[in-house]
């Protein structure tokens, strides 16, 4: 019987390790330009809020499947947010149980604020990259997504 030897990759030569690297290396890079910014917002705090913007009005459960947040963080991130007096809570008067956050206006200018900050460290990684490339490998990304799903 022959013996079938399967040979593992180095690590540098996965995909998804370089992907985990970008994603702690940008999260870092957010988190300096968000305290750069005096914005007293985590990465994730920033995210939770400028979706809850973009939905205004949207239950927990919407926000924490919309950003790929288990049910207990976006609660924990949510409440936050209510300290910060950045988004309110109101219970939905259809469904008792359930509660929609909406955005305040202070939550507003915050965004608005930071929007410019956001939009150039976004940008960082993709420097040097054409608008075809960006779109190529959106969509390679995606496809891999997929795969898992």
């Amino acid at each position: 019987m022959q013996e079938i030897k399967i040979q593992e990759q180095r690590l540098e030569q996965l995909p998804v390790f370089y992907m985990e690297q970008i994603v702690r290396q940008y999260r870092q890079l957010a988190t300096q330009s968000l305290r750069a910014h005096h914005a007293s917002l985590s990465v994730d705090q920033w995210v939770v809020l400028k979706q809850i913007s973009e939905n205004n009005g949207s239950s927990q459960v919407e926000i924490g499947s919309s950003t790929v947040k288990d049910a207990p963080t976006t609660t924990r991130i949510i409440d936050q947010l209510v300290g910060k007096n950045l988004v309110s809570k109101q219970l939905d008067p259809e469904d008792r149980r359930r509660y929609m956050v909406f955005v305040t206006e202070k939550g507003r200018q915050l965004i608005e604020r930071l929007m410019p900050v956001v939009q150039e460290y976004r940008q960082v990684p993709l420097r040097g990259f054409s608008s075809a490339e960006q779109k190529q490998l959106v969509a390679m990304l995606q496809r891999m997504l997929d795969n898992l799903k």
